[in-house]
């Protein structure tokens, strides 16, 4: 089953792309998703330690469990602003 992955600012630059679909299947927590991740697109595996990852709308931590059933994951950079 593939769940959809969206990038957010110059991740997206960087991949080219806004969401793609990925299998994460064998994926027990968010940090093993973000491995995934890294690997798929390594032009963004530095930049992955920094972001934020967030499972069906809700931010996680790398050690939670991911839910049965995922919508979406959204990779999401730090931000500035003034």
């Amino acid at each position: 089953m593939l769940t959809m992955v969206k990038f957010f600012a110059f991740l997206a630059e960087k991949t080219k792309q806004t969401e793609v679909k990925l299998n994460l299947q064998q994926c027990e927590t968010v940090g093993e998703v973000r491995e995934v991740i890294s690997s798929e697109f390594p032009e963004i595996a530095v930049d992955l330690a920094t972001c934020m990852l967030a499972v069906n709308m809700e931010f996680q931590h790398d050690q939670d469990i991911l839910p049965n059933e995922i919508t979406e994951i959204a990779v999401i950079p730090p931000v500035s602003g003034g």
